[in-house]
């Protein structure tokens, strides 16, 4: 029986009615978009807030414009209250502009309209997409040539172009002046003020259901109750400092490439979260973040970790939260003029990583089991990318933007199961990856495979996702041109608790292919009877043309493992080797399994080598047996006195220390460590190589840890305990 002051059905039944008053306005975009990002990728969001500008409803689509929706509106109330406009009813705002409206980048395009009630103001719906274009150098909203953001496109600050519920005739104009397909872009704007439109009438049934005390009411008891169950959560973590460190990768332009580094401290003080982070100064390339992306992404982070279960996403999780991106005028803190039309895909994408990151390392020393079986190794969060533009088939052009490979990317190990396989990106937990037919409906392209790739999953004894490789040929048309892009190339995601990276993505042209030629003798054209001109190309550029006949391959890449691999059991191992998951070779390798002629276990040559590659970890025979962990994926132990291996209770540092400085490493370049696994990662041959470094017990050899890092860099920081002047 309830103790509550207060209606827990109706309250219930209130807050499942304005989730979906958020459902419907994502229906609303899907039935009058009739763009497949929205349609079948799904690469949008919708939400509903109050005038306080907290959530009341959130449409997980895509987490991050939990963020965008939050700065976004807030920059427009400010605005409001500034010019002391009188808000009517049909009253609506465009916001793009990551420097002044919160965007995650130009190409995400909100409209933010008020909502009222018997002409009471009560709040603002937020209705948000990917557009195909917002014109500028970069086409589809992507620009790595671009040295300053006025070279991006178009930015919107928040500017009212909507009144009366319709898009004033002069901006309609003026957009469909200064992009490459104003049809599909202005279609795309009338569905979000659609979205926004049924959000008001729907709000206004619920009003008239609930009445408008009620109303107000149960909005402030479930973003209490939400606020009430993460703190109850984040009790379960130790308190302590966390720290990790990440590194975009290149910047778009010719020169060398760069590493830009960048970090992540957490303070976990009883109930309350503290994200610092910082990176290094902007520069001038498309990479720079803002406060919409980080703030989106570090929360992603967070919802994905411990907003499971039926915990309502709104105001409420924002509150034991606060997120510091330090001094102005650097990648995660950037200001005008630096470029940011992939803000949240390369540095925001990595701000999410290193937020799971040091949350993992926090809740791996949680007494709960609970929230130690919510550990997992890193997704891929980052993808390979190409927005080009053409005449097509139909007599008009296309606009191509395919985010099928940031669906393909694969998902980290979990506690519970191997990481999904084209999982996607943490924050697209609503995306989808579209059907060939509608790409080559629209346009002029052939698709010639879809499959996943092979050892691309990070070894674990809980393995990463497998990634999805894919290939079109400009067929139906004679060019189509613009920018290609991949955030993960040289640094791949890193596992967990003796897990492995996975590995990275890569795309490149063949030039000059046989495509036709195998079409016209009947024949389906493979990667293996693909022929052509292999060109090697950049991670980042500004221009590549595709002609008629060629083909562009863009292969994503896996999740990272969780656990050490010789913990796998031999045929689960077997049983990848035969789905084609992994290959023989991989198996051997990493995981110490080895196969007969019929892909069966050999027992005696498996425990043989599982026996060697234990010996070559730490340079001789263990002194102990290595046993399974009582947690999955939770390698260490650590209590009031030491840091000690969490399978043989070896002795590592005191627990003021570092736990490395008693494990026995190694450290390689990773290409040449994962050439003999097997797996893709671009090589770095400039300074700073990208290394990988091998950390194990120097009792029983077990899998300690795994790091991803530059050569050089000082040893990474483990977690300690929060300090007194933290605390205060």
């Amino acid at each position: 029986m309830s103790t509550a002051d207060y209606d827990v059905i109706a309250a219930e039944v209130h807050r499942k009615a304005l989730q979906n008053l958020t459902d419907e306005m994502a229906i609303t975009l899907v039935r009058t978009s009739g763009s497949p990002i929205v349609t079948e990728s799904k690469d949008f969001s919708t939400c509903l807030m109050d005038t306080n500008c907290e959530h009341l409803g959130f449409s997980s689509y895509v987490l991050f414009h939990v963020g965008s929706s939050l700065i976004g509106t807030r920059a427009i109330i400010d605005l409001v209250a500034e010019s002391n406009y009188d808000l009517q009813p049909g009253d609506g705002w465009i916001v793009n502009d990551p420097h002044t409206g919160g965007a995650m980048h130009q190409g995400d395009v909100s409209i933010i309209m008020p909502t009222f009630y018997d002409g009471e103001h009560l709040g603002w719906s937020f209705a948000n997409m990917h557009v195909l274009d917002v014109g500028g150098v970069g086409i589809s909203g992507y620009a790595p040539g671009a040295h300053d953001v006025w070279q991006e496109g178009m930015r919107f600050p928040p500017i009212q172009i909507i009144r009366e519920g319709a898009i004033d005739p002069q901006w309609e104009a003026y957009i469909a002046a200064n992009v490459r397909a104003p049809g599909a872009v202005l279609n795309d704007i009338r569905s979000m003020v659609a979205a926004n439109n049924t959000a008001t009438g729907k709000l206004n049934q619920i009003i008239d259901e609930f009445g408008l005390e009620n109303h107000r009411k149960y909005c402030e008891i479930n973003k209490d109750l939400s606020e009430q169950v993460l703190r109850e959560r984040i009790a379960r973590i130790p308190d302590g400092v966390y720290e990790a460190v990440d590194w975009n990768e290149f910047d778009g332009h010719e020169g060398p490439d760069r590493l830009l580094e960048l970090r992540c401290r957490l303070e976990v003080d009883g109930t309350d979260l503290r994200y610092s982070y910082s990176g290094v100064p902007q520069i001038d390339a498309f990479v720079n973040s803002t406060r919409g992306p980080m703030f989106g992404q570090a929360m992603t982070g967070l919802m994905t970790v411990l907003v499971y279960g039926d915990l309502p996403v709104n105001g409420g999780l924002w509150r034991p939260i606060r997120v510091d991106l330090g001094e102005e005028g650097t990648i995660v803190n950037s200001v005008p003029p630096a470029p940011v039309s992939n803000a949240h895909s390369e540095v925001g994408m990595r701000a999410c990583k290193l937020s799971k990151d040091v949350l993992c390392q926090a809740m791996a020393l949680s007494e709960d089991p609970v929230i130690r079986a919510r550990i997992a190794g890193q997704h891929q969060d980052g993808f390979p990318g190409n927005a080009l533009f053409g005449t097509n088939q139909h007599g008009g052009v296309s606009v191509i933007f395919y985010p099928d490979n940031a669906i393909g990317s694969g998902g980290g190990g979990q506690t519970i199961n191997d990481g999904q396989d084209a999982y996607g990106l943490t924050c697209t937990t609503g995306g989808g990856i579209p059907d060939i037919e509608n790409h080559e409906g629209a346009d002029p392209v052939l698709f010639l495979w879809r499959r996943l790739v092979a050892n691309s999953g990070g070894p674990g004894q809980m393995r990463g996702g497998q990634s999805l490789d894919q290939a079109y040929a400009i067929h139906y048309g004679d060019v189509m041109a613009g920018p290609c892009f991949n955030a993960c190339a040289q640094v791949p995601p890193h596992g967990v608790g003796g897990g492995y990276p996975g590995s990275s993505g890569t795309f490149f042209p063949v030039r000059d292919s046989n495509v036709s030629k195998l079409i016209a003798e009947g024949t389906m054209p493979t990667r293996e009877r693909l022929d052509g001109r292999t060109e090697v190309v950049r991670s980042k550029l500004t221009h590549i043309a595709l002609e008629r006949g060629d083909v562009f391959v863009a292969t994503a890449g896996g999740g990272a493992g969780l656990g050490d691999p010789l913990l796998r059991e031999p045929a689960r191992v077997a049983a990848d080797v035969v789905a084609g998951y992994v290959t023989a070779g991989h198996a051997r390798a990493i995981y110490g399994v080895v196969l007969d002629g019929e892909n069966a276990v050999d027992a005696d040559a498996t425990a043989g080598r599982r026996a060697e590659i234990r010996r070559e970890r730490i340079g001789g025979e263990p002194a102990k047996q290595q046993a399974a962990p009582p947690s999955i994926g939770v390698s260490l132990a650590r209590d009031d006195e030491a840091w000690s291996c969490a399978s043989c209770e070896e002795r590592l540092a005191d627990v003021g220390g570092n736990w490395r400085d008693g494990a026995v490493g190694s450290e390689r370049p990773i290409a040449e460590r994962y050439d003999e696994l097997e797996m893709i990662v671009r090589d770095r041959k400039e300074a700073p190589r990208v290394m990988v470094r091998e950390y194990f017990c120097p009792g029983c050899a077990a899998s300690l840890g795994v790091d991803v890092a530059t050569e050089g860099l000082e040893t990474l920081p483990a977690a300690s305990a929060l300090r007194e002047a933290v605390a205060s």
